[in-house]
């Protein structure tokens, strides 16, 4: 794991590098090798984004973020899977952990009235909050900073960068 996130920061670091000199072809390469070893890589579809847009390839750029968001909403299936199994095996506390994350990720599934209800009973069940205060409902609180909203803001900070370019 911690190779991984040498390689990811290296990855970062070199490709930040490139777009802030405008080498934009240099980092789609590069976004593009990393993709073809990991599909899945956020961050390397977020670099090939900026080079694209960088390059003035609008319509492709936005089909990366179209994909990207997908991939996000993708993962949070896992937590809704994970939740599901943890609630079956009265894992309450584990149980309302993943449907929280599953519910910041994907605040728009049609999924999510049937996983509140869930979480309210959850809630309710002994070990629900490990001797702590049980959790605020997520309808009752302010949603954390999301993967989509942390794209969101990804977003609005380039598309302000294009409007400054010639």
């Amino acid at each position: 794991m911690e190779t991984f996130d040498r390689d990811r920061e290296d990855f970062a670091s070199r490709t930040r590098v490139l777009l802030d000199r405008g080498m934009y072809d240099q980092a789609r390469d590069l976004a593009e090798a990393r993709l073809a070893e990991i599909p899945g890589d956020v961050e390397a579809r977020l670099i090939l984004c900026e080079a694209l847009w960088g390059m003035g390839y609008d319509e492709e750029a936005q089909e990366v973020i179209a994909e990207t968001e997908e991939i996000i909403r993708g993962y949070s299936e896992i937590y809704r899977l994970v939740g599901r199994i943890c609630r079956d095996k009265g894992l309450a506390w584990e149980a309302i952990r993943y449907y929280e994350r599953f519910i910041a990720l994907n605040p728009h599934s049609p999924l999510r009235p049937e996983i509140e209800k869930d979480l309210n009973l959850l809630r309710t069940m002994p070990g629900a909050d490990r001797g702590e205060a049980p959790p605020t409902p997520v309808a009752e609180r302010e949603p954390p900073p999301s993967p989509m909203a942390m794209l969101d803001k990804w977003l609005a900070n380039l598309e302000s960068k294009k409007k400054g370019r010639p």
